[in-house]
């Protein structure tokens, strides 16, 4: 019946009934009880059922009818050709391409559309043209709305000062509008949004109903990506089994596969590894290829040469040369037809090139080459012996093998390089036929290690098996971690290293070996080591001498990289990290040391996203020095400090397992957090301390000696000291972290109780506490509840009064915060008494409840966490956050930034003065002015009476602001992205050397972003303080306060007063300012540098500040309110008398009032409107400009609202000098 219980849904803890709408019959329930239930989705479906329906008194011929349910739909299948399975595929690709493009595909669908298309993609020509293009225009279409997607700036998007850092959220600012324009989008935006809408037939950004329903599709396409990446990912595989082909351009598939690395390199990595390896084999591959091709044609020159002259006088010499070809020599004889002697002789030279080989012959025994020699090893001599032979010769080569080993073969090394067209493919299969053959022949058993080389009909497949005598038994046993590997090439590479290892060998690209390596101890330690040899390190430089390229050791790490993605991408989410490149450079590096950092520069986007640990170069380096010396180089990414380069000595010992603390930080970066321990080489610097505090058995935090893990809680607390400059004795700070390895960083009692006590310790201190937080929220557990959440307040408690008493806590998010942590950065950060920063990075969010906690309580939510509390939607624009950072190595430098202003030794009042070469008495007029609003060129323009005699033309006040402080010192804008706070700049700057903070007003019209309500103001207006800006001023007020002075320079009008202003709490806001300026410890200098007026003037007049100058800038105007508006206001009935005694007004009045005819008045009428309005216009001026006259910035003067008149000339000297009077009186008041 209509009205009867339905459902019943819980959201946020309160139960709501869902009535009946209707009578009727449930024909399917599609909710499951206890489970969530997403907004706008089907709970259960009715049918409908209708009373009977009477005539009413009247007949229409409606008889008494019951309401029959209609007939079901059938769908007939689709009329297709058979067997046209070009079109079948063309068709399968245009359903996946609807599901690229947001149509209505299940995960599902798509999964079976792309079997059917694999399946009938296998029955075509690979070489198909138009498969091809249909293929690369999907993968174009994922491309272009796979941008959209991403949730992070590129490397070059890092560095520039938009508000907002990633194409995500530029794609939901503009979905508030469909308006590029008044969103105010970048034009790259603008390029990526009509890429994608192109793939659905729009043509451009206007808005039509066409742009709104593909842009609808799109957010479906984009919130439905997911079910995409199978898709994707399979398409990207199949072609990576294939060799490309001509009908392919190679152009437009670089730029989508560089696109689709781009775009899902963090969020699919899946994806990324494929499109990499895809690219590797387009165009990596084939340029190794060609050079290899280049060497082995020259090196087939140089053996001919060998063989029609044997006895030429620079044989020697020749061998030499082929022995240092940037290639082995290995492949080139297995298509070498004619003498191999020389070839031999090369090849044995060139595998034993790290040995010193001693009386090498080369000599020819019964029709077969042989060379002989030997080396020492580990104090042993080492006999060697090489030789070529087809496969049916081996055992005749045994024999002969014997012969020339003589009676004493224990310390005999052999290497047979064996011709074997038809060798087995399979590596254990081709093992045992060797270990067959050489089983027949008992002398083997004797030798100290036997190698062949198997030559088949690929010079680039080159194989390599090891025996070597049993240890238990009288037999032969393969070394099978070297197989494919030459043991000579695995000494180089110090294969060794890996003896606490089991390995694995894996496919990998041609001279790279790839290992899967389980440590014995430890099953949990699994890694990827990649190894490769370079024989050519020629280096490209430009004209300044920097390092451009280093191709061969590129090529390398490439084809490394190509291999390890591979099997990453085998492994899907099960990814393995630690992963390590070992390279090993044959020729001398002349490369000094500081030069590897250029090297690393051009490696890393290589190895991005790999889960690469590091990159070893062992090598030879000259360093400026005529002797070459051995020197392992890496190049490591440390968490918070980016890309590190390193030189020491090659490594003795073995490869170590991951110890507990490696492990820790390695399941941190899995989480895409960084271990807290991992960030103290960065808060220290290299000359600075760390000291661990936890609590002793008295319930006393005190200084602990532990290894860096050992952590019993989830807040780590240390002292943490960093000599600089300024303070040789170091810097010196109470350091908080939250540990994402124990349970995610959630907080109870332990991590409570450190909170306050850290605090506690800062204040006895009198230093600021630096926290680096993350934490997902109070403990939740069966064993502990709401007391939970009383030691949450308790922390929550210390922190308002630490912050009251005017101790700093600075905030640097490091990853998701949910619950307790947002609420403790907010009284540490966010409120009018705050002194601390708040700083983010694409990784950190602030939430009060997680995005599936949010989701099934019936809580609106975003996309992910990101969207509901990340900086660039939220928090960057709330003003909650401060300063944004790319990543935590950058962070740390936002928070030294702040310190280098901030920053008081304890018992010090002052930060200390840093040193300047910018002299104090630098004139600013020269500073060069350049902004599209304004058409000034010098900042000296903007106080020249020529060019602004009324003051009333915008500028740039961060122009002047960086005019006025020093220029040797950066200055750090706090605030930057704070949405309708635009209209007040707020730096941290040095003047004369003294850090000081510098509030200026900005001087011209910002237009608004978004949509304005009509009611208030369409910009924001030049010289006006709005509700946030008058917010973000009071607050940089009071963080100053009692730390460094405080330096205003306005051109300030007054508030807005419009109905949307006063709605968002103007009034208080403004308040707030004077508030601040009455309760500022410390000096204020105001200086009006073009306009002063209204309610502005009340709330930084210098009567609410002892320690205040007010300076002003010849020309200014100070007064209530501005000439026009007083004119126009409050002295009309003025304006009317002088405008009714204007001559010209007065003669067409008395005209009108001689007037005889109707036609003559009426003319005379319009006539004395249109002069009387002229006029009064006139009047209004003059009275405006006598008002201005009387009420000039001398008067302010004289009455005492403005305490001195400055030359433009003398603004940056006479702020200075205010400056240290200032401080000095307050100085002398403490």
């Amino acid at each position: 019946e209509a009205g009867a219980n339905l459902v019943v849904l819980e959201s946020m803890k309160m139960e709501t009934a869902v009535r009946a709408p209707y009578a009727g019959r449930v024909r399917e329930v599609t909710a499951v009880v206890n489970s969530q239930v997403d907004a706008g989705a089907a709970l259960l479906r009715v049918d409908k059922t209708e009373p009977a329906r009477r005539t009413l008194g009247f007949d229409m011929g409606l008889a008494e009818e019951a309401s029959t349910p209609a007939p079901r739909v059938e769908f007939s299948n689709r009329d297709t050709t058979p067997g046209d399975t070009r079109v079948e595929a063309l068709a399968k690709l245009d359903a996946l391409s609807a599901l690229i493009t947001g149509f209505d595909v299940s995960a599902a669908r798509a999964r079976a559309l792309l079997d059917d298309y694999e399946a009938l993609r296998a029955e075509l020509p690979r070489t198909d043209a138009e498969l091809l293009r249909a293929e690369l225009e999907l993968l174009t279409t994922f491309a272009d709305v796979c941008e959209l997607a991403r949730n992070r700036p590129s490397v070059s998007e890092e560095d520039n000062a938009e508000p907002v850092h990633s194409p995500r959220e530029y794609f939901h600012s503009y979905l508030l509008s469909l308006d590029a324009d008044v969103e105010m989008l970048p034009d790259a935006f603008r390029a990526r949004l009509a890429r994608a809408l192109h793939h659905y037939d729009v043509a451009d950004l206007t808005r039509t109903p066409e742009l709104e329903e593909a842009v609808y599709r799109l957010f479906l396409a984009l919130q439905r990506i997911d079910n995409q990446v199978p898709v994707i990912a399979g398409l990207l595989e199949r072609r990576l089994a294939d060799q490309p082909t001509k009908e392919e351009p190679a152009a437009a598939v670089g730029e989508v596969l560089d696109r689709v690395i781009a775009a899902t390199q963090v969020r699919f990595p899946v994806i990324g590894d494929v499109a990499r390896n895809l690219r590797y084999r387009y165009f990596d591959e084939p340029a190794i290829r060609r050079a290899r091709g280049e060497v082995y044609d020259s090196v087939r020159g140089s053996l001919q040469y060998l063989v029609d002259h044997p006895t030429a006088d620079d044989y020697a010499e020749r061998i030499e040369r082929l022995v240092e070809a940037p290639e082995p020599l290995t492949g080139v004889l297995a298509g070498w037809n004619a003498d191999p002697a020389p070839l031999l002789e090369a090849i044995t030279r060139q595998y034993y090139r790290i040995r010193t080989l001693e009386d090498v012959k080369a000599f020819d025994r019964d029709g077969m080459h042989f060379v002989t020699g030997s080396f020492e090893l580990a104090g042993e001599t080492i006999a060697l012996a090489s030789t070529v032979a087809g496969h049916a010769e081996l055992p005749t080569t045994l024999r002969l093998l014997d012969e020339i080993a003589g009676p004493a073969p224990r310390n005999r090394v052999v290497d047979i390089y064996l011709r074997w067209p038809d060798a087995p493919a399979d590596g254990e299969e081709l093992a045992s036929a060797l270990h067959d053959v050489l089983a027949t022949n008992p002398a083997t058993r004797g030798w100290r290690r036997t190698t062949l080389t198997v030559l088949g009909r690929d010079e680039n497949r080159v194989r390599h098996v090891t025996f070597r005598p049993a240890r238990d038994s009288d037999g032969l046993v393969e070394d099978r971690i070297i197989r494919d590997m030459h043991p000579l090439t695995g000494q180089r590479l110090s294969l060794w290293r890996l003896k606490n290892f089991d390995g694995v060998r894996l496919s990998a690209p041609a001279d790279t070996y790839l290992y899967d390596i389980v440590a014995k101890d430890n099953p949990s330690d699994e890694r990827l080591i990649a190894m490769a040899e370079i024989r050519d390190v020629s280096l490209h430089r430009d004209e300044d001498g920097n390092i451009v390229t280093v191709p061969a050791i590129e090529r390398a790490v490439a084809s490394c990289m190509d291999g390890i993605r591979r099997e990453q991408a085998k492994r899907g989410r099960k990814r393995v990290d630690n992963n390590r490149v070992v390279l090993y450079v044959w020729p001398v590096l002349d490369v000094p040391l500081e030069q590897f950092g250029s090297i690393a520069g051009h490696l890393a986007p290589l190895t991005a996203g790999a889960g690469l640990e590091e990159v070893t170069l062992v090598c030879r380096v000259l360093n400026g020095s005529d002797t070459p010396h051995e020197l392992a180089v890496r190049f490591s990414y440390r968490s918070g400090a980016g890309v590190v380069v390193s030189a020491t000595e090659p490594p003795t010992e073995p490869m170590r397992p991951l110890d507990e603390y490696t492990q820790k930080v390695q399941r941190s970066r899995a989480r895409g957090t960084v271990y807290p321990y991992e960030l103290i080489p960065v808060l220290t610097g290299t000359k600075g301390t760390f000291t661990e505090y936890d609590f002793d058995e008295t319930g006393a935090l005190v200084p602990v000696e532990r290894p860096y893990g050992r952590n019993k809680a989830g807040i780590i607390v240390g002292v943490v000291t960093m000599p600089t400059e300024r303070y040789p004795d170091g810097m010196t700070r109470v350091a908080l972290f939250g540990d994402p390895t124990k349970a995610l960083g959630t907080v109870a009692e332990a991590e409570c109780s450190r909170v306050v006590a850290g605090i506690d310790l800062a204040e006895r201190l009198g230093v600021p506490v630096e926290w680096f937080a993350l934490s997902s929220g109070a403990t939740i557990a069966m064993h502990s509840g709401t007391e939970n959440m009383d030691w949450v307040s308790r922390a929550l408690r210390r922190i308002i009064t630490f912050t009251q008493g005017g101790g700093e806590i600075n905030v640097v998010v490091t990853g998701i915060n949910v619950g307790a942590q947002p609420y403790w950065n907010a009284e540490a950060t966010m409120l009018m008494h705050t002194k601390g920063i708040l700083v983010m990075t694409p990784d950190s969010a602030m939430v009060l409840t997680g995005k599936q906690s949010l989701d099934y309580s019936g809580g609106v939510s975003a996309e992910d966490n990101f969207g509901i509390g990340g900086y660039d939607r939220v928090m960057g624009p709330n003003g909650q956050a401060q300063y944004w950072a790319p990543n935590i190595n950058a962070a740390c430098d936002v928070l030294f930034a702040h310190y280098d202003h901030a920053y008081a030794a304890p018992g010090e009042r002052f930060p200390r003065p840093a040193p300047t070469i910018d002299p104090v008495d630098r004139d600013v007029c020269a500073f060069p002015h350049v902004h599209p609003s304004s058409d000034f060129t010098t900042v000296g323009d903007i106080f020249s009476v020529e060019t602004n005699r009324e003051r009333k033309k915008p500028f740039d006040i961060r122009t002047v602001m960086r005019a006025v402080v020093d220029q040797d010192h950066a200055v750090l804008e706090r605030w930057a992205d704070m949405a309708g706070g635009e209209t007040s700049v707020i730096f941290d700057a040095h003047l004369g050397g003294n850090p000081v903070t510098v509030i200026g007003i900005e001087s011209r019209s910002i237009p608004r972003k978004g949509w304005t309500p009509a009611d208030g103001p369409d910009t924001w207006s030049s010289g006006t303080l709005f509700p946030q800006s008058s917010k973000k001023t009071a607050r940089a007020i009071n963080a100053a306060s009692g730390n460094r002075p405080l330096v205003v320079l306005a051109n300030l009008s007054g508030f807005d007063g419009s109905p949307e202003s006063l709605r968002n709490i103007q009034l208080e806001y403004g308040a707030e300012i004077g508030r601040a300026i009455v309760n500022f410890d410390g000096p204020i200098v105001f200086c009006v540098i073009s306009r002063y007026h209204g309610g502005a003037f009340v709330v930084f007049s210098g009567a609410l500040h002892d320690n205040m100058e007010v300076l002003a800038v010849e020309g200014s105007f100070a007064s209530v309110i501005g000439g026009a508006p007083a004119a126009a206001v409050v002295f009309t009935r003025e304006v009317n008398n002088r405008t009714a005694a204007d001559p010209a007004v007065q003669e067409l009045e008395a005209r009108l009032a001689a007037a005889q005819t109707d036609a003559e008045r009426s003319d005379l009428r319009l006539e004395l409107v249109a002069k009387r309005t002229a006029v009064r216009s006139d009047k209004l001026g003059e009275v405006a400009a006598e008002f201005e006259a009387i009420h000039n910035i001398e008067r302010a003067r004289e009455v005492g609202s403005v305490h001195a008149i400055i030359s433009a000339v003398e603004l940056r000297p006479q702020i200075s000098a205010a400056v240290e009077r200032g401080m000095a009186r307050a100085l002398a008041k403490s």
